[in-house]
C-alpha cells in the first residue's frame, strides 16, 4: 500500500473508518459470542507497584496507589521523555491494529494487553483512550480479540469492562504467562478463542522489555511462529537504549529499585524475533524507531530518541 494512502486511512481512527477493501477471515458461525462475561473473576495478588499501571500512568491516568506515583515521579527524574514514549507506543498500538484490520485479519491476540484504555480517570487523549477490540470490530463487528495478561487485576478490570461495555462482542481475556507458551497455547484452543483455520495477528507490544530472560522471548516468539496459520501477522514494539544509552541505564536503575524487570534491548534482537518472514508491506522486515513506522502516526517527524524503542510487523508466509 502506498504510505500517503496509508497515512491518510490511519488518521481515521478518531472519525471512524471506511470500508475496508479487502474480505475479511470470517465465517459464517462467527457472529457467536464470546464475551468476557462468562469468564469468572481471577483471585487478585498483593498489591505492588506493576509495569500494567505505571503504562496506565503515562497515558493519562491517575493511579490512586502512592507507590505507583513515586515510582512515577522518580522515573520522570531521570527519564522526562518515558509518558511521551509511551503515548508514541501507544498510537502505533492502534495504527498497525487498524491496519491489519483492513487487511481482512479478524482474530487478534493482544499479548501484555495492561489495562482498559477508556473510562479511566484522568485519560486525556481521544485518540489513545481506545481499546484494540474497539478498533478492529469498527471494521468487522464478527472479528474476535482476545487479551492476554499476567496480571490477575488487570485481567479482573478487562473482564468487568468487556462485561459491561461490549456483550455482544466476540472479546474475551486470558489470564497467561506468555513464556509458558504450551499453557498458552492450550488456553487458546480450549476455550475456542482463535482458531488456526485463518490468519491471526499477534499484538506484542511493549510487553517483551519485561521479560529478563532472553530466550524465554526467543522460546516464546519461535512457537507462536511455527503455530501460528500462513498470512498471520506478528507485530512488535521493544524498548531500546540504542538511542538514548545513558537515560535509559538510569531508567532501568530505577525500574529495579522499584522491583521491576526492564530490559531494553538492540534493533538485531527484535529483528531475529520474526525469523524468515516477510515484512508486513512486503520484503524485509523493517524494525525502525516506533514513530516512524506508521505515516500517519502524529509524532512520525519526531526525532528517534522520542520513541525510544522499535517496532516492526511481519507477515507468515504461505510456504
Amino acid at each position: 500500500m502506498d504510505p500517503t494512502v496509508r497515512a491518510t486511512t490511519s488518521r481515521r481512527l478518531l472519525r471512524g473508518t471506511s470500508r475496508p477493501q479487502t474480505r475479511p477471515h470470517l465465517r459464517e458461525d462467527d457472529g457467536v459470542s464470546l464475551a468476557d462475561e462468562r469468564l469468572p473473576m481471577v483471585k487478585p495478588v498483593p498489591l505492588q507497584t506493576s509495569s500494567s499501571r505505571l503504562s496506565a500512568v503515562w497515558l493519562g491516568t491517575r493511579s490512586p496507589h502512592e507507590g505507583d506515583q513515586d515510582v512515577a515521579r522518580a522515573v520522570r527524574n531521570v527519564f522526562p521523555r518515558q509518558p511521551a514514549a509511551a503515548r508514541i507506543n501507544r498510537e502505533h498500538h492502534l495504527l498497525i491494529t487498524d491496519t491489519i484490520a483492513q487487511r481482512g485479519i479478524t482474530q487478534i491476540l493482544d499479548l501484555g494487553c495492561g489495562y482498559p484504555a477508556n473510562g479511566q480517570p484522568g485519560a486525556a487523549d481521544p485518540l489513545l483512550s481506545q481499546n484494540t477490540h474497539e478498533v478492529v470490530q469498527r471494521r468487522w463487528h464478527a472479528a474476535s480479540v482476545t487479551y492476554v495478561d499476567n496480571d490477575p487485576d488487570v485481567v479482573n478490570a478487562r473482564r468487568t469492562e468487556i462485561a459491561a461495555t461490549a456483550s455482544q462482542t466476540r472479546t474475551r481475556t486470558l489470564l497467561a504467562d506468555i513464556t509458558n507458551t504450551v499453557d498458552l497455547l492450550e488456553q487458546l484452543t480450549r476455550d475456542v478463542a482463535v482458531t488456526r483455520d485463518r490468519p491471526i495477528a499477534v499484538l506484542a507490544h511493549d510487553v517483551f522489555p519485561w521479560i529478563p530472560d532472553n530466550d524465554a522471548i526467543r522460546r516464546c516468539v519461535a512457537s507462536l511462529r511455527e503455530w501460528l496459520p500462513p498470512g498471520s501477522a506478528l507485530s512488535v514494539t521493544h524498548a531500546t537504549a540504542d538511542m538514548t544509552p545513558t537515560w535509559i541505564q538510569r531508567l532501568t536503575g530505577v525500574y529495579a529499585e522499584a522491583g521491576l524487570s526492564f530490559r531494553p534491548r538492540g534493533r538485531g534482537f527484535t529483528t531475529d524475533l520474526f525469523g524468515d518472514w516477510e515484512d508486513l508491506y512486503g520484503g524485509p522486515v523493517r524494525v525502525i524507531p516506533t514513530a516512524r513506522h506508521q505515516p500517519g502516526h502524529h509524532e512520525s517527524k519526531a526525532p528517534d530518541f522520542h520513541s525510544a524503542g522499535y517496532a516492526g510487523v511481519a507477515i507468515k508466509p504461505s510456504t
